[in-house]
């Protein structure tokens, strides 16, 4: 997601920190959102601002880039007051932050801008997704819950059956998955009618609910072209349907 509006490779922005004829690489100037203080990055006390730094090195391990404060002047030196070389060895001042939070000096900050806004709207729709369906799967199931058709479970089930695969099961194991399935097709079953009352109670009465967000319906696609067999279909059926009448 963070690499989607970023024309530039990992590789290349680390480029930037060579020099022609050197083939010593200096940190790449940039901006990154860091702590104020040198605390513990993991402390929920911690307030955050958007600090000079200079780019060391990424970790693709880590998806992370390793970044260092830069001094009142705008440098990045080592513990000797050394410009910082090729990662440098300092522990201190030094973060590894995700791209979300790393502003290259070289790089139009428009397109930032969209990076941090599309991450941001994207993280509030899962949440309001994961909130969503959370709150249907903790909804009670009483006797009263429609329930699935056991002649559609069992087509179902003769259907997985039936359907030559690749690789054989034994028997036992067969039929541990066929149980596994029927008790997954249950549990959606119960999802989807739950959803279906949930959705009608939070739309007839939004007040209640205004943390709770239902998910838009994709509008259905309707094909430009048809196959010469939907159409004996649909002439089948037309005929049918006038008989019945």
């Amino acid at each position: 997601m963070e690499t989607l509006l970023c024309m530039e490779t990992l590789l290349e922005w680390l480029a930037l920190g060579y020099e022609q004829g050197s083939v010593d690489r200096k940190p790449v100037p940039a901006k990154a959102l860091l702590p104020t203080k040198n605390v513990d990055p993991e402390s929920p006390a911690l307030e955050y601002s958007w600090q000079l730094v200079g780019v060391l090195q990424y970790s693709q391990e880590k998806k992370e880039y390793l970044v260092h404060k830069a001094d009142c002047n705008g440098w990045v030196r080592d513990s000797d007051g050394k410009p910082t070389l090729n990662g440098g060895q300092r522990e201190e001042g030094r973060y590894w932050v995700p791209r979300i939070r790393l502003l290259f000096c070289a790089e139009d900050p428009r397109v930032f801008a969209q990076r941090v806004q599309f991450a941001q709207d994207l993280r509030q729709y899962t949440e309001a997704m994961i909130l969503y369906h959370l709150s249907i799967d903790c909804m009670l199931v009483w006797s009263g819950t429609p329930t699935l058709d056991p002649t559609s479970l069992e087509r179902i089930r003769n259907y997985a059956v039936s359907t030559p695969v690749r690789f054989s099961f034994q028997q036992c194991h067969l039929q541990e998955c066929v149980m596994e399935l029927e008790e997954e097709l249950r549990l959606e079953y119960i999802h989807t009618m739950n959803r279906m009352c949930f959705d009608k109670v939070v739309q007839e009465s939004p007040e209640e609910f205004p943390h709770i967000k239902i998910p838009q319906k994709e509008p259905e696609k309707v094909p430009e072209k048809g196959r010469e067999m939907d159409i004996k279909r649909m002439e089948t059926f037309g005929q049918s349907g006038i008989l019945c009448c």
